[in-house]
């Protein structure tokens, strides 16, 4: 009986150790692997040293820089589960101390908190390897805050802020706290008067990222991934809404009439009052875990709600990482809004993708007679726009033929061929590419029957027939890559077009879906 009791009573101790420290969040494990260095930085705002645990790569290519932000209660030392991730990919990492727990007036999401994780960046840079087009912040809990935080007041470059069941709201954690009679409420009071009794309600404020407001010129090619389990604030110590509250608030700040990408008030309580939301399926899932609810605004901010609690889904936490820049250059079936184009950026989420699909554009010629019709005359601008938004381009995306195949341009479509060698070279020769960049020239995709064709359009068929057979010639004399759409999509166009020309929505994922297969390849 005594045994039973004994066994009882371990694994009950085992239980609650395991919910009170989870992987993430183990403040009281301090060994940190060989690979990793504690270096000193002092700070740009008031010299006080802030130390940090680094890894370097040892590549001669530039590699990813991941900014790892300590939880609410922690500190620079505090055991990272992500480091595992690191020493397999030899990426470049900083977990820097930022003022340690949040719980002094110069921790808490203070103007030293932005400067130290900014100096902690600015390091980075001058000592390791960068691909400076691939910085990373990511966070859990205090470190979500933190990452929200740097989203709002970051002076560097970020490609992305991955903020996992973050704060968003000090004042209305703190009264949240308190009823939950959780220490938190006392952290937030001593950061805001020095006092454990009373909060400065104006200060919490000024430390909250719902009332900040957002840098949109700044984040608009920089992605911010917001996650959260839809059992926290019940099974964990943050409700949902800290995190909701923040992507409805961001992308209120970029588009305030956009009602579509924000989370309605009525989902929001369903799913804190059942911590479900029932009708809604979702096949996709996040590290094996249902998601609950998803919604995004463009391709610059991602909501996921997921089945679980208080958490961060360690073996997906930087599967967007490195991220790729991707130029897209097409025609109306990519610049429409259900186009390919802007398929692909759904599929590709962590990508950067420049989109400067053009409806009408052909390879070569002055479709309608206008020179910004002709890709050849237009390409420096497209690359100029692609550099622009994403400094290096990792991969050109050409899909173009289809306006080149109409009946006007019938006598010329021997030409076409002889553009678009013509294209790949003014792309291979341009000086603000580097020797790395990866071209895939896609087929264009098939016509339907003359019977369902416009006037303009008619014989098309047989001509972009050709034109995917001589496409993948040029693509082998130029030494790029090929893909070809137009004959997977040939025996089901008919249910995929009504107009013999134009791709309905299924269609234009069909392509992004066999774009996205080449590119990871």
């Amino acid at each position: 009986m005594k045994l039973n009791l004994i066994i009882f009573l371990l694994v009950i101790t085992g239980i609650i150790q395991a919910q009170n420290n989870p992987k993430w969040d183990n403040t009281v494990d301090k060994n940190w692997p060989k690979q990793f260095s504690k270096i000193e930085i002092p700070s740009s705002l008031d010299g006080e040293i802030q130390k940090a645990f680094i890894h370097f790569s040892k590549s001669k290519t530039p590699k990813p820089l991941i900014i790892s932000l300590h939880t609410w209660s922690g500190d620079f030392t505090q055991k990272d589960p992500l480091t595992k991730k690191i020493m397999e990919t030899d990426w470049n990492y900083i977990h820097p101390d930022f003022r340690g727990p949040n719980k002094t007036p110069k921790a808490c999401g203070s103007k030293f908190v932005v400067s130290d994780i900014d100096d902690a960046i600015s390091y980075a840079l001058k000592n390791a390897n960068v691909d400076s087009t691939n910085i990373h912040i990511i966070g859990v809990s205090g470190g979500g805050f933190a990452t929200m935080l740097s989203y709002m007041k970051t002076k560097h470059t970020i490609r992305s802020f991955s903020a996992w069941v973050g704060i968003s709201n000090l004042v209305k954690w703190y009264y949240e706290s308190l009823g939950r009679g959780n220490n938190y409420a006392r952290h937030i009071a001593l950061a805001t008067t020095g006092d454990t009794l009373n909060i400065d309600i104006d200060d919490a404020i000024s430390r909250s990222t719902v009332f900040m407001k957002t840098p949109v010129e700044q984040r608009k090619n920089s992605k911010l991934f917001l996650y959260c389990g839809v059992h926290d604030g019940y099974s964990g110590s943050v409700p949902i809404t800290q995190t909701i509250d923040f992507y409805n608030k961001v992308v209120d700040d970029f588009q305030p009439e956009n009602t579509e990408s924000k989370v309605p008030t009525e989902i929001v309580e369903t799913m804190v009052r059942q911590q479900n939301l029932p009708g809604v399926k979702i096949e996709e899932k996040l590290g094996g875990r249902k998601i609950i609810y998803q919604n995004s605004f463009q391709d610059k901010v991602y909501l996921n709600v997921f089945e679980g609690g208080h958490e961060m889904i360690v073996e997906t936490a930087l599967n967007h990482v490195p991220s790729k820049s991707i130029l897209t250059i097409g025609d109306s079936n990519g610049a429409a809004e259900n186009g390919w184009a802007n398929q692909l950026k759904k599929i590709r989420s962590a990508d950067l993708i420049v989109n400067t699909s053009v409806s009408g554009n052909t390879i070569g010629f002055n479709n309608a007679n206008l020179p910004r019709l002709n890709t050849l005359t237009m390409v420096d601008s497209y690359i100029q726009k692609g550099v622009a938004n994403a400094k290096t381009i990792d991969c050109v995306v050409i899909l173009l033929g289809t306006n080149d195949c109409k009946a006007i341009f019938a006598d010329q479509l021997k030409e076409v061929p002889k553009n678009l060698e013509r294209l790949i070279s003014s792309i291979q020769n341009s000086t603000k590419f580097n020797e790395t960049l990866r071209i895939i020239v896609v087929s264009p995709p098939p016509y339907g029957p003359d019977e369902i064709l416009k006037e303009k359009y008619k014989g098309g068929a047989k001509r972009v027939s050709y034109l995917t057979t001589e496409f993948e010639k040029v693509a082998r004399k130029t030494g790029v890559e090929f893909l070809d759409i137009h004959t997977p999509l040939k025996p089901i166009f008919n249910l995929l077009s009504h107009d013999g020309v134009h791709l309905s929505e299924e269609g234009q994922i069909i392509i992004a879906k066999l774009i996205d297969k080449k590119i990871d390849f």
